[in-house]
């Protein structure tokens, strides 16, 4: 059983697959505190549109990371 991710900012709990995969994308893959996709949006200064895109490049782009 895969182990529950929370966001440690608004405590959003158990993050979708996209949520944990764009952390480790865009913050590093030995990310320790994961943001859901509102709080990393705000971290990174991007909107939650822009990270649905990337999300959706990546998906396309085959990432493992990404369901």
């Amino acid at each position: 059983m895969a182990k529950r991710v929370d966001c440690y900012i608004c405590n959003k709990e158990n993050l979708a697959r996209n949520e944990i995969g764009l952390n480790k994308k865009l913050i590093g893959r030995n990310v320790e505190k994961f943001h859901c996709i509102n709080c990393l949006a705000d971290y990174l200064d991007l909107s939650v549109d822009e990270l649905e895109e990337r999300i959706q490049e990546y998906k396309d782009a085959d990432c493992a990371l990404f369901e």
